[in-house]
This record gives C-alpha cells, structure tokens and sequence, in this order.
C-alpha cells in the first residue's frame, strides 16, 4: 500500500528539513525492511530455518529476514519479528542480571523480550501496558519467549508512584507517539496524523516521563525513545526534562552507519541534544526512530522488600513432588506461590505488587486438580529439554495435526512410561503431550491452534 501523505505533513517536514524532505518523502514511500532477533534463552538457539547471513551490526541477535508465524521457529519461541531500528532500544540500556528494570510502555513485547534476553531472564524486569487487550498480547509473546523475570502490570504510570519510588535500576520509556517513523509500515496510521494529535502525543508523553522519574533510582539510567520524527515529541520534551529535573543529564551513546545526532535546533538551541540519536529511513536500513539515554545522580541504595507469605501448603507440595518425580529432573522451588488453583514461580514475592494490577508475575506452571497438578504450555516453553524424563519429535506430519488439535497415534509403544512428555518439532520444544496406550492426547491450548 503506497503512504499518502497529507500537505499538512510535508510542509512541516519541508521546512524543518529543506531540500532533504523530498528524500525523505521518497524513502517513505519505499519497502521497510523486515528483520527478526534469535532467543538465547532457548536450547541450540541458532538451529533455526531463518537465514543468519544478514546480521544487524548493532545487535549480537538479530537479523535482516521475514518470519513466518506458522513456522516452529516462531511458535517455540525461537525467534521475535522485530523492526531492525527499534532493536537498539534495549541495547542502549543494557539492563544486567542483577539490575530491576521497568519497561514502563510494554506492549507488544518486542523491547521487553529483548531486555530479558540480555538479562538472561534474571534481575526482575516489570513489564507495564495501561492497555488491558495490549497488556495481553504482552504477556503472551513473554510466555513464547519462555521468559521467567518478568511481572506485567496493567497500570497506569501514575499508578507506580506511591510505593515505587527510587525503586529501579533502569528504565525504559518507549513512549506511545504519533507513529510517524512507521507510516510505511503501517500506511493506514497516516490517516489519523495532525498537529493537534503530535502534540496531544507530546504532552502525554511528559506525564510518562515525569512518572518514570520518580520511580528511577539515584544513579539510574532512563531510556527515552519514539517511532516518530517530530521534534515535539523528542528533542523539545527532552529539553524539557532536562530544565524540570536538574539532576538527569544525557550520557553520550555510540552511533552506528546511518544513525544521526539528535537535532539542537529542533530542542531549543540545547547543545547537549546531540547525544541523542535518530534514524530517517533515507540514511538508515530500518523505520524512523529517536533515542536517548538519561542518566541520574547520586548513588542507589537497596530499599527493604516485604515479601508475601508461603502460600504452598504440605498437600500442594506433595503433589508438587509427584509430578516432578514422574516428569522432571529437577523440582521446582524458586519463589512459588499459589492463586487460586494455578501454581507460579514468581519473578518477584515483593508485597508492592499486590497494590498494582498483575496479570503475570513470573512463570505460570500450572493448576492444581484433584489430585495432580497439570502443568502449563508456560512451563514447558521456558523448560530445557534436559530438565525432562521423555520428550517425542513429532515428525512433519504429526506436527500439523498437533497443532490442529488431534491426538496423536502411536504405531509402537516408546520407551517412556511417564504421563506427561515434551513434544518437540525439529528439535525445539513447544507444547506438553499426555501420553497414554500409545496415543498423545492433544493439550496444546485452544487459542495458539492452527
């Protein structure tokens, strides 16, 4: 679909950029490139049906390339379709292990998915969306992605203010913007552009970042990024943070081939705006982005966790036990508690969060029946195949009726008398099995069917 864009639109863009707009009209008007990062949470993590010979220069996992979502590459987790500029978001922050990292505008998933590759899925990262229908979406690309640190929230980020305060290491605000950077991926979005709605954009934006603040520590480090080109939703809001709180400055981030400084004359005259950086798809091989990392003064310290109490009773544990003992190599134990039926391994047991709207916290590992406990495709996509006793490779066709739902027969009795199996397709996991007299009953969920 060929972008349309409105006169209003170009005679901004034609006098902030003068004769380099007609560029950059033509390179909207051109294809985006599609591109895709591995996930090294998962087991032989390159072994995918992808081609890896275009890698992204700034990312050590991702690629040039279009991914199907059919493909078991995608339906295991094995691989997250991103837009190539939006990848070195998460690196800019590079978020450690140890750190605890608020994504403060989650959805749909693709920084925060990278921000928990780089962190091994350890520290606690909190993924938030204001969206619900979004914050779903969220938390189910988590689940795929086999994710364990994570808590997504459905909250506002005034919602954080009371009880999170001075409470992260690092923040991300990947802020809901006027899209423009995206037009030519989305031509549709181009209809709902004006100058009214940029700086509708613009003024919630400074409550976002007016929020996220509050909530970062001393010696915290604040990532602000948009897919928008406009300068009142990057460099001036930026311009106004810097003026309303004396102590965050901008730290100085590398710049690879076609990604430019941020603009001064578009920020008030600020000098400092050139350590921010944009990308235009005229110089650059992705979509329109801005970007900048924020750093504050003074020196963290660690502020006292109330933790909620057990909720695992001696039955549940017993049944806890017997499932492991019959399934797995090893028996959960990392912060579990329970709600309601269904068992957790929780990212995080801090007594805050009971104040916000949860809608995962952690791995869900599954729900608790009359006397058993029934594990969750949660479980096995963030299980390495060597954590289970019995795994069966479906073959090809086996596969295709899997994920249509059927059951399984079996023209031989395999080697495995356990109930519970890992099925995998290509070597990759992506769905329990109940096994029984040669069959596998179907339990992949009814939603991720096909």
């Amino acid at each position: 679909m060929t972008v349309v864009l409105s006169e209003e639109f170009k005679n901004k863009y034609q006098q902030l950029m003068g004769d380099r707009s007609k560029q950059l009209f033509d390179a909207m008007e051109s294809d985006s490139l599609d591109a895709f990062r591995l996930n090294p949470l998962k087991a032989n993590y390159k072994n995918v049906n992808l081609s890896l010979d275009n890698p992204i220069e700034y990312s050590k996992i991702g690629y040039y390339g279009n991914v199907d979502g059919n493909d078991i590459d995608h339906l295991a987790g094995y691989v997250y379709s991103q837009e190539p500029s939006a990848m070195y978001v998460a690196e800019l922050l590079a978020p450690t292990e140890n750190d605890t990292v608020l994504d403060l505008c989650a959805a749909p998933g693709s920084k925060t998915t990278y921000l928990a590759n780089i962190m091994h899925s350890d520290g606690l990262l909190v993924s938030n969306e204001i969206n619900y229908k979004r914050a779903k979406v969220l938390s189910s690309n988590i689940e795929r992605m086999g994710i364990t640190n994570t808590v997504v929230t459905n909250n506002s980020p005034k919602d954080f203010e009371k009880d999170f305060e001075n409470y992260f290491d690092k923040i991300l605000v990947d802020a809901p913007c006027s899209g423009e950077g995206m037009f030519r991926k989305d031509p549709e979005s181009v209809k709902y552009w004006s100058q009214e709605y940029v700086e509708s954009c613009a003024n919630r934006q400074k409550h976002i970042l007016d929020s996220a603040y509050k909530l970062l520590k001393p010696g915290g480090t604040l990532v602000y990024s948009t897919c928008t080109f406009s300068p009142e939703e990057n460099e001036q809001n930026i311009d106004y943070f810097l003026n309303e709180y004396s102590d965050m400055s901008l730290a100085d981030v590398k710049k690879y081939s076609g990604m430019e400084d941020g603009k001064p004359e578009w920020g008030n005259g600020n000098q400092e705006l050139t350590k921010a950086l944009r990308m235009f798809p005229d110089q650059f091989s992705g979509e329109g982005h801005f970007m900048c990392k924020l750093v504050k003064d003074g020196e963290s310290s660690e502020s006292k966790i109330k933790t909620l109490p057990n909720t695992i009773k001696k039955d549940d544990q017993k049944l806890i036990e017997k499932f492991s003992k019959e399934n797995l190599n090893f028996v959960p134990d990392k912060n579990l508690f329970k709600v309601n039926e269904f068992l957790f391994s929780a990212a995080s047991l801090d007594r805050r969060f009971k104040k916000l709207h949860v809608m995962r916290n952690g791995l869900k590992l599954g729900e608790f029946k009359k006397n058993r406990l029934e594990p969750d495709i949660a479980m096995i996509l963030a299980t390495k195949p060597e954590r289970l006793k019995a795994i069966y490779d479906l073959d090809e066709s086996q596969f295709k009726k899997y994920l249509h739902g059927e059951t399984i027969i079996l023209d031989h009795e395999p080697d495995f008398s356990n109930k519970w199996i890992g099925l995998t397709y290509q070597d990759k996991l992506f769905s329990w099995g109940r096994y029984s007299n040669k069959q596998i009953k179907n339990v992949y969920p009814k939603g991720l069917r096909r």
